[in-house]
């Protein structure tokens, strides 16, 4: 197995607009056709990126996510844990806080709530790596919602040229998903961002900031099927499509 990417999840949210299912269940420890969201990361990781070490970084009910787990061994990886005791800085602080376990290594970071199914994300890791200090998957979709409750990306080329979370104005098609391929040495920009004043950060917003300085970010074709699991109907849609797969390859 290749030691050169740490698997980073973070799952510190509470998980508000997915009530009433998150007051006793995880949105990330959600059960998709018999499998919960995270143990999906876990397999692509495992699987398709030849990752076998994970850091999961958690908050609201991280004892459930802990005990599912353990160290990994189940589940053919090493997992690791760190506490997030201040949600309050956004996602991008949970990102932070894994980087005392990266030791000079890229990281691949998936949100806990980001459903994945037959995607090319293993290829991820491969793409441009030497050329790009982060790597952002794309999709373009015909549904604008979509885009403006994630976040919408503008691309020149493979280079992408900015990031707007939660955008109101669409500048064209394209999903952007809060997936990264970072650069290990961009730990050090996020740390040096809170160091410098943020009380709260959003990694996309983040992200686009090192676009505005002058740093390489690139935007990876994404295909298979995706949805941010922020809501009861989103969570039900999934349900719907990866029943559908199974059925379908049986």
């Amino acid at each position: 197995m290749s030691t050169s990417v740490l698997g980073v999840i973070p799952a510190a949210g509470s998980g508000i607009r997915a009530r009433p299912y998150t007051y006793e269940v995880h949105k990330g420890m959600f059960v998709i056709d018999g499998k919960p969201n995270i143990e999906r990361h876990v397999d692509l990781m495992r699987d398709e990126m030849r990752i076998e070490e994970i850091v999961i970084v958690l908050g609201y009910m991280g004892d459930a996510i802990r005990e599912y787990f353990g160290d990994g061994s189940d589940f053919g990886v090493r997992i690791q844990y760190v506490d997030n005791q201040h949600l309050d800085k956004g996602w991008a602080w949970s990102v932070l806080l894994a980087k005392p376990f990266l030791a000079g290594r890229k990281a691949f970071v998936m949100l806990a709530d980001e459903f994945y199914l037959n995607s090319n994300l293993g290829d991820i890791a491969d793409f441009a790596t030497d050329k790009f200090s982060v790597v952002c998957p794309v999709k373009s979709v015909t549904d604008s919602s979509l885009i403006k409750k994630n976040f919408s990306v503008e691309r020149d080329g493979q280079r992408v040229i900015r990031l707007v979370e939660n955008p109101v104005a669409l500048p064209n098609d394209l999903l952007g998903m809060a997936t990264f391929m970072i650069h290990s040495s961009i730990m050090e920009e996020l740390e040096a961002a809170f160091e410098g004043g943020r009380t709260n950060l959003d990694f996309v917003t983040f992200v686009d900031d090192l676009i505005r300085s002058g740093k390489s970010v690139g935007a990876f074709d994404m295909v298979g099927d995706y949805i941010n699991l922020n809501d009861v109907a989103s969570l039900e849609a999934a349900q719907d499509v990866a029943i559908r797969s199974r059925l379908e390859k049986e």
